[in-house]
Protein backbone atom coordinates (compact mmCIF):
# COMPACT_ATOMS: atom_id res chain seq x y z
CA UNK A 1 0.00 0.00 0.00
CA UNK A 2 1.49 3.69 -0.66
CA UNK A 3 1.93 5.44 2.34
CA UNK A 4 3.04 8.80 0.60
CA UNK A 5 0.88 11.18 -1.55
CA UNK A 6 2.34 13.02 -4.47
CA UNK A 7 5.31 10.96 -4.88
CA UNK A 8 6.57 11.97 -8.56
CA UNK A 9 6.08 9.51 -11.13
CA UNK A 10 8.48 6.61 -10.94
CA UNK A 11 11.43 6.97 -13.73
CA UNK A 12 14.62 5.31 -15.21
CA UNK A 13 16.78 7.96 -13.49
CA UNK A 14 16.01 10.01 -10.63
CA UNK A 15 16.32 13.36 -10.04
CA UNK A 16 18.54 14.63 -7.98
CA UNK A 17 17.98 18.05 -7.87
CA UNK A 18 17.60 19.33 -3.75
CA UNK A 19 18.00 16.08 -2.59
CA UNK A 20 19.99 15.15 0.70
CA UNK A 21 20.09 11.48 0.36
CA UNK A 22 19.12 8.49 -1.60
CA UNK A 23 17.39 5.83 -0.28
CA UNK A 24 17.13 2.37 -1.05
CA UNK A 25 14.25 0.44 0.01
CA UNK A 26 12.92 -2.89 -0.46
CA UNK A 27 10.22 -5.69 1.35
CA UNK A 28 11.34 -8.92 3.26
CA UNK A 29 11.63 -11.05 0.20
CA UNK A 30 13.17 -14.38 -0.49
CA UNK A 31 16.01 -14.87 -3.33
CA UNK A 32 13.52 -15.95 -5.71
CA UNK A 33 11.37 -13.12 -6.35
CA UNK A 34 12.61 -10.10 -8.41
CA UNK A 35 11.85 -6.09 -8.11
CA UNK A 36 10.68 -5.97 -4.76
CA UNK A 37 12.16 -2.46 -4.23
CA UNK A 38 13.04 1.04 -5.65
CA UNK A 39 15.34 3.61 -5.16
CA UNK A 40 13.79 7.31 -3.53
CA UNK A 41 15.45 10.82 -3.59
CA UNK A 42 14.75 12.77 -0.70
CA UNK A 43 15.22 16.30 0.84
CA UNK A 44 16.37 17.07 4.28
CA UNK A 45 12.89 17.43 5.73
CA UNK A 46 12.10 14.47 4.59
CA UNK A 47 10.15 15.09 1.86
CA UNK A 48 10.37 12.82 -1.41
CA UNK A 49 11.77 14.18 -4.67
CA UNK A 50 11.83 10.98 -7.01
CA UNK A 51 11.42 7.56 -7.47
CA UNK A 52 13.31 5.07 -9.57
CA UNK A 53 10.85 2.41 -11.09
CA UNK A 54 11.10 -1.14 -9.24
CA UNK A 55 13.96 -2.72 -9.01
CA UNK A 56 15.64 -6.18 -7.97
CA UNK A 57 16.34 -4.55 -4.42
CA UNK A 58 15.77 -7.25 -1.80
CA UNK A 59 17.02 -6.32 1.74
CA UNK A 60 19.74 -3.89 0.29
CA UNK A 61 22.35 -4.54 3.20
CA UNK A 62 24.93 -1.79 2.63
CA UNK A 63 25.57 1.07 0.31
CA UNK A 64 28.92 3.66 -0.13
CA UNK A 65 29.03 6.67 -1.76
CA UNK A 66 32.34 8.36 -3.42
CA UNK A 67 32.89 11.13 -5.24
CA UNK A 68 29.37 11.58 -6.33
CA UNK A 69 28.89 7.56 -7.33
CA UNK A 70 27.23 5.32 -4.81
CA UNK A 71 26.97 2.00 -4.57
CA UNK A 72 24.61 -0.62 -3.00
CA UNK A 73 24.69 -4.31 -2.51
CA UNK A 74 21.72 -6.70 -1.43
CA UNK A 75 20.97 -9.62 1.02
CA UNK A 76 18.36 -11.52 -0.60
CA UNK A 77 19.26 -10.39 -4.66
CA UNK A 78 22.21 -11.08 -6.38
CA UNK A 79 21.82 -7.39 -8.04
CA UNK A 80 24.21 -4.80 -7.19
CA UNK A 81 23.42 -0.93 -8.57
CA UNK A 82 25.28 1.89 -9.01
CA UNK A 83 23.89 5.45 -9.18
CA UNK A 84 25.33 9.00 -10.22
CA UNK A 85 24.56 11.07 -7.41
CA UNK A 86 24.83 14.32 -10.44
CA UNK A 87 22.93 12.63 -12.89
CA UNK A 88 20.63 9.74 -11.03
CA UNK A 89 21.70 7.25 -13.83
CA UNK A 90 21.35 3.63 -12.60
CA UNK A 91 23.59 1.21 -13.85
CA UNK A 92 24.48 -2.63 -12.73
CA UNK A 93 27.59 -3.03 -11.27
CA UNK A 94 27.49 -7.14 -11.43
CA UNK A 95 30.11 -8.99 -12.34
CA UNK A 96 27.97 -11.67 -13.31
CA UNK A 97 24.04 -12.34 -13.61
CA UNK A 98 23.56 -15.48 -11.60
CA UNK A 99 25.98 -14.75 -8.74
CA UNK A 100 24.56 -15.02 -4.89
CA UNK A 101 23.92 -12.07 -2.85
CA UNK A 102 26.49 -10.51 -0.88
CA UNK A 103 27.02 -8.71 2.85
CA UNK A 104 29.33 -5.88 2.07
CA UNK A 105 30.70 -3.28 -0.43
CA UNK A 106 33.11 -0.52 0.42
CA UNK A 107 34.91 2.25 -2.10
CA UNK A 108 37.64 5.17 -2.03
CA UNK A 109 39.04 7.39 -4.60
CA UNK A 110 40.75 4.33 -6.21
CA UNK A 111 38.62 1.08 -5.94
CA UNK A 112 35.13 -0.52 -5.49
CA UNK A 113 35.21 -3.78 -3.44
CA UNK A 114 32.33 -5.80 -2.53
CA UNK A 115 31.72 -9.69 -1.90
CA UNK A 116 29.89 -12.10 -3.55
CA UNK A 117 28.46 -14.68 -0.74
CA UNK A 118 29.28 -18.41 -1.59
CA UNK A 119 29.54 -21.70 -0.65
CA UNK A 120 31.42 -21.53 3.24
CA UNK A 121 33.81 -24.60 2.11
CA UNK A 122 34.99 -23.15 -1.21
CA UNK A 123 35.34 -19.12 0.23
CA UNK A 124 34.39 -16.02 -0.79
CA UNK A 125 34.69 -14.29 -3.88
CA UNK A 126 35.56 -10.50 -3.90
CA UNK A 127 35.02 -8.36 -6.67
CA UNK A 128 36.83 -5.00 -7.12
CA UNK A 129 37.62 -2.64 -10.33
CA UNK A 130 39.55 0.83 -10.44
CA UNK A 131 37.10 3.59 -9.95
CA UNK A 132 38.13 4.96 -13.26
CA UNK A 133 38.01 1.52 -15.03
CA UNK A 134 34.13 -0.10 -13.82
CA UNK A 135 34.52 -1.95 -16.56
CA UNK A 136 37.54 -4.03 -15.84
CA UNK A 137 36.49 -6.11 -12.83
CA UNK A 138 38.80 -8.81 -11.41
CA UNK A 139 37.42 -11.21 -8.75
CA UNK A 140 39.69 -13.13 -6.25
CA UNK A 141 38.48 -16.12 -3.30
CA UNK A 142 39.21 -15.35 0.60
CA UNK A 143 39.07 -17.99 2.77
CA UNK A 144 37.35 -18.50 6.38
CA UNK A 145 33.69 -17.16 6.53
CA UNK A 146 31.59 -14.73 5.43
CA UNK A 147 32.90 -11.10 4.69
CA UNK A 148 32.42 -8.50 7.21
CA UNK A 149 34.54 -5.45 7.42
CA UNK A 150 36.71 -3.96 4.57
CA UNK A 151 39.21 -1.14 4.33
CA UNK A 152 40.63 -0.08 1.21
CA UNK A 153 44.52 1.62 1.81
CA UNK A 154 46.09 2.31 -1.52
CA UNK A 155 46.58 -0.77 -3.06
CA UNK A 156 45.80 -3.23 -0.46
CA UNK A 157 42.17 -4.30 1.25
CA UNK A 158 42.28 -5.83 4.75
CA UNK A 159 39.10 -7.73 5.19
CA UNK A 160 37.74 -9.35 8.40
CA UNK A 161 35.36 -12.54 7.98
CA UNK A 162 33.72 -14.67 10.50
CA UNK A 163 32.82 -18.45 10.45
CA UNK A 164 29.89 -20.34 11.53
CA UNK A 165 31.52 -20.78 14.79
CA UNK A 166 32.03 -16.88 15.33
CA UNK A 167 35.84 -17.36 14.98
CA UNK A 168 37.56 -14.41 13.23
CA UNK A 169 39.97 -13.72 10.59
CA UNK A 170 41.81 -10.97 8.68
CA UNK A 171 42.87 -10.81 5.58
CA UNK A 172 45.87 -8.88 3.48
CA UNK A 173 44.44 -8.12 -0.29
CA UNK A 174 47.27 -7.18 -3.11
CA UNK A 175 44.58 -5.31 -5.42
CA UNK A 176 47.45 -5.08 -8.26
CA UNK A 177 48.60 -8.52 -8.38
CA UNK A 178 44.78 -10.06 -7.54
CA UNK A 179 46.40 -11.90 -4.58
CA UNK A 180 45.63 -13.08 -1.18
CA UNK A 181 49.20 -11.78 0.69
CA UNK A 182 48.29 -13.78 4.12
CA UNK A 183 45.44 -14.65 6.31
CA UNK A 184 45.33 -14.83 10.05
CA UNK A 185 43.06 -15.84 12.46
CA UNK A 186 42.13 -12.91 15.22
CA UNK A 187 43.24 -14.07 18.61
CA UNK A 188 39.93 -12.74 20.38
CA UNK A 189 38.71 -13.69 23.78
CA UNK A 190 35.08 -15.07 24.27
CA UNK A 191 32.70 -13.62 23.31
CA UNK A 192 34.22 -10.27 21.71
CA UNK A 193 33.38 -9.89 18.84
CA UNK A 194 32.54 -6.90 15.93
CA UNK A 195 28.69 -5.63 16.51
CA UNK A 196 28.10 -3.33 13.51
CA UNK A 197 24.85 -2.35 12.80
CA UNK A 198 25.79 -3.32 8.98
CA UNK A 199 28.43 -5.10 7.54
CA UNK A 200 29.08 -1.94 5.32
CA UNK A 201 29.76 -0.11 8.57
CA UNK A 202 33.86 0.50 8.59
CA UNK A 203 34.34 -1.16 12.38
CA UNK A 204 38.36 -1.50 10.29
CA UNK A 205 39.81 1.79 9.67
CA UNK A 206 43.75 2.55 9.14
CA UNK A 207 45.10 5.06 11.72
CA UNK A 208 48.96 5.91 12.30
CA UNK A 209 50.47 2.98 10.61
CA UNK A 210 47.85 0.68 11.95
CA UNK A 211 44.99 -1.26 11.44
CA UNK A 212 42.30 -1.19 14.55
CA UNK A 213 38.92 -2.86 14.51
CA UNK A 214 36.30 -2.09 16.87
CA UNK A 215 34.91 -5.03 18.70
CA UNK A 216 32.59 -5.94 22.13
CA UNK A 217 32.80 -8.37 24.81
CA UNK A 218 29.73 -8.65 26.94
CA UNK A 219 30.08 -11.09 29.59
CA UNK A 220 28.15 -11.92 33.21
CA UNK A 221 29.43 -10.05 36.39
CA UNK A 222 30.32 -11.79 39.39
CA UNK A 223 26.65 -11.28 40.61
CA UNK A 224 25.80 -13.59 38.02
CA UNK A 225 23.31 -11.40 37.01
CA UNK A 226 25.18 -7.94 35.79
CA UNK A 227 25.72 -7.23 32.08
CA UNK A 228 29.32 -5.95 31.64
CA UNK A 229 29.91 -4.87 27.95
CA UNK A 230 33.99 -3.77 27.32
CA UNK A 231 34.40 -2.05 24.38
CA UNK A 232 37.24 -1.91 22.83
CA UNK A 233 39.89 -1.31 19.70
CA UNK A 234 41.86 -4.13 18.43
CA UNK A 235 45.48 -2.68 17.55
CA UNK A 236 46.45 -4.90 14.39
CA UNK A 237 49.89 -4.89 12.44
CA UNK A 238 48.88 -4.33 8.63
CA UNK A 239 52.44 -6.34 8.21
CA UNK A 240 52.06 -8.99 10.33
CA UNK A 241 48.41 -8.88 11.12
CA UNK A 242 49.22 -9.86 14.38
CA UNK A 243 47.42 -8.19 17.40
CA UNK A 244 49.56 -5.49 19.11
CA UNK A 245 47.31 -4.41 21.98
CA UNK A 246 43.78 -4.12 22.97
CA UNK A 247 42.24 -1.14 24.20
CA UNK A 248 39.32 -0.56 26.21
CA UNK A 249 37.22 2.34 25.42
CA UNK A 250 36.17 2.77 29.43
CA UNK A 251 32.49 2.90 28.93
CA UNK A 252 30.52 0.06 29.38
CA UNK A 253 27.07 1.37 28.09
CA UNK A 254 29.31 2.16 24.77
CA UNK A 255 29.12 -0.69 22.32
CA UNK A 256 31.49 0.61 19.04
CA UNK A 257 30.18 0.26 15.91
CA UNK A 258 32.05 2.50 13.26
CA UNK A 259 35.03 3.93 13.01
CA UNK A 260 36.53 6.90 10.74
CA UNK A 261 39.91 9.06 11.05
CA UNK A 262 38.71 13.00 11.15
CA UNK A 263 41.06 15.45 11.43
CA UNK A 264 44.49 13.31 12.37
CA UNK A 265 42.07 11.32 15.12
CA UNK A 266 40.10 8.18 15.49
CA UNK A 267 36.36 8.72 16.24
CA UNK A 268 34.35 5.83 17.38
CA UNK A 269 30.54 5.87 16.41
CA UNK A 270 28.25 3.74 18.05
CA UNK A 271 24.62 5.61 18.38
CA UNK A 272 23.58 9.48 18.37
CA UNK A 273 24.15 10.30 22.55
CA UNK A 274 28.30 10.47 22.17
CA UNK A 275 31.21 9.59 20.25
CA UNK A 276 34.94 8.77 21.81
CA UNK A 277 37.54 10.16 20.09
CA UNK A 278 41.34 9.12 19.97
CA UNK A 279 44.62 11.16 19.86
CA UNK A 280 47.73 9.57 18.58
CA UNK A 281 48.95 8.75 21.88
CA UNK A 282 46.24 6.34 22.18
CA UNK A 283 44.37 8.69 25.28
CA UNK A 284 40.45 8.58 24.23
CA UNK A 285 38.15 11.01 25.61
CA UNK A 286 34.49 11.41 25.46
CA UNK A 287 32.58 13.59 23.23
CA UNK A 288 28.84 14.15 22.99
CA UNK A 289 26.38 14.89 20.92
CA UNK A 290 24.56 18.15 20.92
CA UNK A 291 20.86 16.35 20.13
CA UNK A 292 18.06 18.32 21.20
CA UNK A 293 16.53 17.68 24.74
CA UNK A 294 12.85 16.73 23.19
CA UNK A 295 13.92 14.85 20.97
CA UNK A 296 16.90 13.09 22.85
CA UNK A 297 13.80 11.96 25.11
CA UNK A 298 11.24 11.17 22.86
CA UNK A 299 13.82 8.75 21.13
CA UNK A 300 14.96 7.64 24.46
CA UNK A 301 11.30 6.19 24.72
CA UNK A 302 11.52 4.18 21.91
CA UNK A 303 12.93 0.79 21.00
CA UNK A 304 15.47 2.03 18.44
CA UNK A 305 18.79 0.32 16.74
CA UNK A 306 21.56 2.29 14.74
CA UNK A 307 21.41 0.59 11.76
CA UNK A 308 23.55 2.84 9.67
CA UNK A 309 26.74 4.96 10.03
CA UNK A 310 28.04 7.17 7.35
CA UNK A 311 31.44 9.54 7.71
CA UNK A 312 31.60 12.25 5.44
CA UNK A 313 34.68 14.89 6.04
CA UNK A 314 33.93 16.18 9.57
CA UNK A 315 30.38 14.95 9.62
CA UNK A 316 28.17 11.61 10.51
CA UNK A 317 25.33 10.76 8.99
CA UNK A 318 23.50 7.91 11.71
CA UNK A 319 20.25 6.50 10.78
CA UNK A 320 18.24 5.15 14.06
CA UNK A 321 15.57 2.69 12.86
CA UNK A 322 12.39 2.05 14.75
CA UNK A 323 11.35 -1.02 16.06
CA UNK A 324 7.95 -0.64 14.55
CA UNK A 325 6.67 -3.59 16.51
CA UNK A 326 6.10 -1.81 19.73
CA UNK A 327 4.93 1.59 18.77
CA UNK A 328 1.79 2.50 16.77
CA UNK A 329 2.09 6.02 16.73
CA UNK A 330 5.73 5.63 14.37
CA UNK A 331 3.97 2.63 12.48
CA UNK A 332 4.60 4.37 8.77
CA UNK A 333 8.04 5.70 9.93
CA UNK A 334 11.27 3.83 9.60
CA UNK A 335 13.35 5.69 11.81
CA UNK A 336 15.76 8.97 11.49
CA UNK A 337 18.76 10.08 10.13
CA UNK A 338 20.98 12.42 12.48
CA UNK A 339 23.59 14.42 10.82
CA UNK A 340 26.50 15.92 13.48
CA UNK A 341 29.46 18.11 13.02
CA UNK A 342 32.38 15.17 14.60
CA UNK A 343 34.72 18.61 15.52
CA UNK A 344 32.22 19.89 18.36
CA UNK A 345 29.82 17.63 18.68
CA UNK A 346 26.91 20.01 16.95
CA UNK A 347 23.58 18.50 15.55
CA UNK A 348 23.52 19.85 12.16
CA UNK A 349 20.26 18.22 10.85
CA UNK A 350 17.17 15.64 11.75
CA UNK A 351 15.56 13.87 8.90
CA UNK A 352 13.02 11.73 9.85
CA UNK A 353 12.76 8.51 7.03
CA UNK A 354 8.87 8.04 5.86
CA UNK A 355 8.23 4.30 4.39
CA UNK A 356 6.65 5.22 0.77
CA UNK A 357 5.11 1.60 0.74
CA UNK A 358 3.75 0.00 3.80
CA UNK A 359 5.47 -3.32 2.66
CA UNK A 360 8.89 -1.31 2.67
CA UNK A 361 10.59 -2.73 5.57
CA UNK A 362 14.51 -2.56 4.97
CA UNK A 363 16.13 0.58 4.19
CA UNK A 364 19.68 1.62 3.68
CA UNK A 365 20.97 5.63 2.50
CA UNK A 366 23.70 7.66 1.04
CA UNK A 367 24.57 10.77 1.56
CA UNK A 368 24.13 13.40 -1.57
CA UNK A 369 27.17 16.02 -1.08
Amino acid sequence: MQLIENIPKATNTLNMKNGKYVLAFSELRSMNEANTGAFYVIDEAGNFLSQSTKQDLAEPISMTSTNNQAYVVNNRSSQRSSIDLKTGKIESINLNKNASHSFSIQSNDDYVIYDIAGDLKSGQKLVYWQRNQPSNKKSLTIPHGFTHSIHIEKDAAYITTADPDAIAYIHHIDLKSEEVVSSKKLELDDEEYSKSGLPGNPALVFYKGYLYYAVNQVRTGADDHTVINAGKLVKIDPKTLEIVKKIPIGDENFNPDSLAVVNHQLVILSGYLETYVMNEQEQIQKRTFKIRKNQRSALDQKSTLTEQITVKGNKAYIFTMYDLRNSKDDENIRGEINEFNLENGEQLSRTIIHMPVSSYLIMTFAVIE
